[in-house]
């Protein structure tokens, strides 16, 4: 359980507290991104998966990129920023961490950990893709309050716990998850949409 709410923690935190001291994006950005692999890496028993391909999972990634990019319409209702502060080595390390390590530190802690420990406190002993109501509406509120374009992300979260209850594994997440971020990043690159990072 530790090994989740810590990883969380180092992925959301590390960034502001490293600019907040630097007041440099890049170092900020790889301080985050090395921090979160380090501990990745330190709870690696606690992060085991295996790459999978599934069709739906891909799917899934493609509709969750499509809303997102949907909902980028209305940006100005968020407050989004739209100009470009990203120098070419932020952008490889922004899309990296977007495509590799947000899907595994966030479906791992919000449907594979957290979605199970509202259901039950033993949280282990529940099966993955076990449906309850309080679990579904809690974790999407969660993941989708947890972006700056909510709208978009409580979609997200939807999309994405009904994907984890289809497949029952945390792998179709993750692709699902890494597959939305490669395409939004894509996206953002071709587009100047800098709104998203």
């Amino acid at each position: 359980m530790l090994a989740y709410i810590i990883t969380l923690l180092i992925y959301i935190f590390s960034y502001n507290l490293t600019y907040f001291f630097t007041n440099d994006q890049t170092i900020s950005l790889t301080v985050k991104f090395i921090l979160t692999i380090l501990s990745l890496v330190y709870f690696r028993d606690h992060f085991r998966f295996r790459i999978k391909f599934s069709i739906l999972a891909i799917f899934v990634g493609a509709l969750v990129a499509a809303e997102w990019i949907f909902f980028s319409n209305f940006n100005h209702f968020f407050g989004a920023v739209t100009s470009n502060g990203y120098s070419s080595v932020d952008i490889i390390i922004k899309l990296s961490t977007g495509v590799i390590l947000a899907p595994i530190v966030e479906e791992f802690f919000t449907r594979f950990y957290f979605l199970r420990f509202i259901i039950d406190e033993d949280w282990r002993q529940v099966p993955l893709g076990k449906f309850t109501v309080k679990s579904f509406i809690i974790t999407v509120l969660f993941f989708g309050l947890s972006h700056n374009m909510w709208i978009a992300g409580l979609i997200s979260g939807i999309l994405f716990n009904i994907l984890f209850y289809k497949a029952k594994d945390i792998e179709s997440c993750i692709l699902a998850h890494s597959a939305a971020n490669l395409l939004l990043g894509i996206y953002v690159i071709m587009t100047q949409s800098w709104h998203f990072w």
